[in-house]
Protein backbone atom coordinates (compact mmCIF):
# COMPACT_ATOMS: atom_id res chain seq x y z
CA UNK A 1 0.00 0.00 0.00
CA UNK A 2 3.08 2.57 0.85
CA UNK A 3 4.49 1.49 -2.33
CA UNK A 4 1.70 2.41 -4.13
CA UNK A 5 1.25 5.83 -2.48
CA UNK A 6 5.06 6.63 -3.45
CA UNK A 7 6.43 5.49 -0.27
CA UNK A 8 4.26 8.92 1.15
CA UNK A 9 2.61 7.82 4.10
CA UNK A 10 2.85 4.27 6.83
CA UNK A 11 0.02 1.82 6.19
CA UNK A 12 -1.13 -0.56 8.84
CA UNK A 13 -2.16 -2.69 5.79
CA UNK A 14 -5.72 -3.27 6.72
CA UNK A 15 -7.44 -3.39 3.33
CA UNK A 16 -10.90 -1.01 2.99
CA UNK A 17 -13.26 -3.71 4.01
CA UNK A 18 -11.54 -4.84 7.29
CA UNK A 19 -10.79 -1.48 8.04
CA UNK A 20 -14.55 -0.45 8.01
CA UNK A 21 -15.33 -3.50 9.22
CA UNK A 22 -13.33 -2.64 12.20
CA UNK A 23 -14.68 1.00 12.80
CA UNK A 24 -18.05 0.59 12.25
CA UNK A 25 -19.53 0.39 16.12
CA UNK A 26 -17.38 3.26 16.53
CA UNK A 27 -18.48 5.25 13.85
CA UNK A 28 -22.08 4.10 14.06
CA UNK A 29 -22.96 6.14 17.17
CA UNK A 30 -21.32 9.40 15.50
CA UNK A 31 -23.83 9.69 12.41
CA UNK A 32 -26.10 12.76 13.75
CA UNK A 33 -23.21 15.09 14.28
CA UNK A 34 -19.27 15.91 13.21
CA UNK A 35 -16.62 14.12 16.05
CA UNK A 36 -14.26 17.01 15.22
CA UNK A 37 -12.06 15.40 18.02
CA UNK A 38 -12.06 11.51 16.13
CA UNK A 39 -11.15 13.46 12.68
CA UNK A 40 -8.41 15.37 14.22
CA UNK A 41 -7.02 12.39 16.41
CA UNK A 42 -7.37 10.21 13.15
CA UNK A 43 -5.68 13.21 11.28
CA UNK A 44 -2.94 12.85 13.37
CA UNK A 45 -1.77 9.52 13.36
CA UNK A 46 1.05 8.45 10.85
CA UNK A 47 -1.03 5.64 9.32
CA UNK A 48 -3.22 6.75 6.49
CA UNK A 49 -6.15 4.02 7.70
CA UNK A 50 -6.88 6.57 10.33
CA UNK A 51 -6.76 9.45 7.66
CA UNK A 52 -9.71 7.05 5.75
CA UNK A 53 -11.79 6.11 8.82
CA UNK A 54 -12.04 9.97 9.53
CA UNK A 55 -13.16 10.63 5.56
CA UNK A 56 -15.66 7.70 6.16
CA UNK A 57 -17.15 9.90 9.04
CA UNK A 58 -17.31 12.99 7.58
CA UNK A 59 -18.92 11.48 4.40
CA UNK A 60 -22.04 10.23 6.58
CA UNK A 61 -22.40 13.22 9.04
CA UNK A 62 -24.34 17.02 8.86
CA UNK A 63 -21.93 19.32 7.32
CA UNK A 64 -22.39 23.02 7.04
CA UNK A 65 -20.38 26.26 5.38
CA UNK A 66 -19.07 26.57 9.01
CA UNK A 67 -17.14 23.58 8.61
CA UNK A 68 -15.60 24.89 5.47
CA UNK A 69 -12.50 26.05 7.44
CA UNK A 70 -11.52 22.74 8.78
CA UNK A 71 -12.28 20.68 6.03
CA UNK A 72 -9.75 22.87 4.20
CA UNK A 73 -7.36 22.17 6.23
CA UNK A 74 -7.73 18.40 6.15
CA UNK A 75 -7.49 18.98 2.32
CA UNK A 76 -4.51 20.97 2.99
CA UNK A 77 -2.72 18.76 5.38
CA UNK A 78 -1.26 15.20 4.63
CA UNK A 79 -2.53 15.93 1.23
CA UNK A 80 -2.59 13.05 -1.94
CA UNK A 81 -5.09 12.33 -4.47
CA UNK A 82 -6.25 9.56 -1.69
CA UNK A 83 -7.45 11.80 0.52
CA UNK A 84 -8.46 15.01 -1.43
CA UNK A 85 -10.48 13.18 -3.72
CA UNK A 86 -12.40 11.18 -0.68
CA UNK A 87 -13.43 14.80 0.63
CA UNK A 88 -14.10 16.29 -2.53
CA UNK A 89 -17.93 15.61 -1.97
CA UNK A 90 -17.71 16.15 1.50
CA UNK A 91 -16.96 19.42 1.56
CA UNK A 92 -19.08 19.70 -1.89
CA UNK A 93 -21.90 19.08 0.81
CA UNK A 94 -20.84 21.79 3.06
CA UNK A 95 -19.49 24.91 1.07
CA UNK A 96 -21.39 26.84 -0.88
CA UNK A 97 -20.62 28.48 -4.41
CA UNK A 98 -18.53 31.35 -3.37
CA UNK A 99 -16.63 28.85 -1.34
CA UNK A 100 -16.00 26.90 -4.43
CA UNK A 101 -14.87 29.93 -6.55
CA UNK A 102 -12.64 30.83 -3.87
CA UNK A 103 -11.53 27.73 -3.62
CA UNK A 104 -11.07 26.79 -7.60
CA UNK A 105 -8.53 29.75 -7.29
CA UNK A 106 -6.60 28.97 -4.19
CA UNK A 107 -3.20 28.45 -4.80
CA UNK A 108 -2.71 25.19 -3.22
CA UNK A 109 -3.48 23.01 -6.17
CA UNK A 110 -5.13 20.05 -4.20
CA UNK A 111 -7.85 23.01 -2.78
CA UNK A 112 -8.44 23.87 -6.49
CA UNK A 113 -8.78 20.03 -7.20
CA UNK A 114 -11.53 19.64 -4.39
CA UNK A 115 -13.76 22.62 -6.45
CA UNK A 116 -13.04 20.73 -9.63
CA UNK A 117 -14.19 17.61 -8.03
CA UNK A 118 -16.68 18.80 -5.71
CA UNK A 119 -20.29 18.21 -8.19
CA UNK A 120 -19.46 14.59 -9.16
CA UNK A 121 -22.39 12.51 -8.94
CA UNK A 122 -24.76 15.11 -8.68
CA UNK A 123 -26.28 14.69 -12.50
CA UNK A 124 -29.29 16.74 -13.65
CA UNK A 125 -28.74 18.82 -10.05
CA UNK A 126 -25.06 19.89 -11.36
CA UNK A 127 -25.03 24.16 -11.22
CA UNK A 128 -23.03 24.02 -15.19
CA UNK A 129 -22.48 27.71 -14.62
CA UNK A 130 -20.34 27.26 -11.75
CA UNK A 131 -18.79 24.14 -12.99
CA UNK A 132 -17.58 26.01 -16.25
CA UNK A 133 -15.95 28.91 -13.93
CA UNK A 134 -14.50 26.16 -11.90
CA UNK A 135 -12.79 24.51 -14.84
CA UNK A 136 -12.07 27.44 -16.63
CA UNK A 137 -10.35 29.05 -13.95
CA UNK A 138 -8.05 25.84 -13.76
CA UNK A 139 -7.32 25.79 -17.79
CA UNK A 140 -3.82 25.84 -18.95
CA UNK A 141 -2.30 24.52 -15.67
CA UNK A 142 0.65 21.94 -16.40
CA UNK A 143 -0.20 19.93 -12.84
CA UNK A 144 -1.15 16.77 -13.61
CA UNK A 145 -4.00 16.26 -10.53
CA UNK A 146 -5.41 19.42 -11.67
CA UNK A 147 -5.59 18.15 -15.75
CA UNK A 148 -6.90 14.70 -14.47
CA UNK A 149 -8.99 16.27 -12.28
CA UNK A 150 -10.64 18.76 -14.86
CA UNK A 151 -11.20 15.46 -16.99
CA UNK A 152 -12.77 13.19 -14.70
CA UNK A 153 -15.43 16.63 -13.66
CA UNK A 154 -16.15 16.36 -17.40
CA UNK A 155 -16.31 12.73 -18.18
CA UNK A 156 -18.03 12.43 -14.81
CA UNK A 157 -20.63 15.17 -16.16
CA UNK A 158 -20.99 14.03 -19.77
CA UNK A 159 -22.92 10.75 -18.34
CA UNK A 160 -25.75 13.28 -17.89
CA UNK A 161 -25.19 16.23 -20.47
CA UNK A 162 -22.83 14.81 -23.26
CA UNK A 163 -23.86 18.28 -25.15
CA UNK A 164 -22.42 20.37 -23.00
CA UNK A 165 -19.64 18.60 -22.54
CA UNK A 166 -18.54 18.83 -26.17
CA UNK A 167 -19.63 22.34 -26.04
CA UNK A 168 -17.28 23.18 -23.45
CA UNK A 169 -14.01 20.72 -25.26
CA UNK A 170 -15.40 22.94 -28.39
CA UNK A 171 -15.10 26.31 -26.46
CA UNK A 172 -11.76 26.01 -24.85
CA UNK A 173 -8.40 24.24 -25.63
CA UNK A 174 -7.77 21.56 -22.72
CA UNK A 175 -4.42 19.56 -22.05
CA UNK A 176 -4.04 16.34 -23.88
CA UNK A 177 -4.99 14.50 -20.63
CA UNK A 178 -7.85 16.56 -20.08
CA UNK A 179 -9.39 16.08 -23.31
CA UNK A 180 -9.00 11.78 -22.96
CA UNK A 181 -10.31 11.95 -19.78
CA UNK A 182 -12.78 14.08 -20.69
CA UNK A 183 -13.69 12.20 -23.79
CA UNK A 184 -14.22 8.65 -22.41
CA UNK A 185 -17.58 8.43 -22.62
CA UNK A 186 -18.42 10.81 -25.60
Amino acid sequence: MSAYMRERFAFLGVPAPARRAAVKEVLRGRRQAVDWDLVDDCWARPEREFQYVACDHLKVVPLGPDDVGRLKGLVTTKSWWDTVDALATTVGRAATADHMLEWARDEDFWVRRVAIQHQLGRREATDTALLDEILTANLGSREFFINKSLGWALRDYSKTNPDWVRGFLARHEVSALTRREASKYL
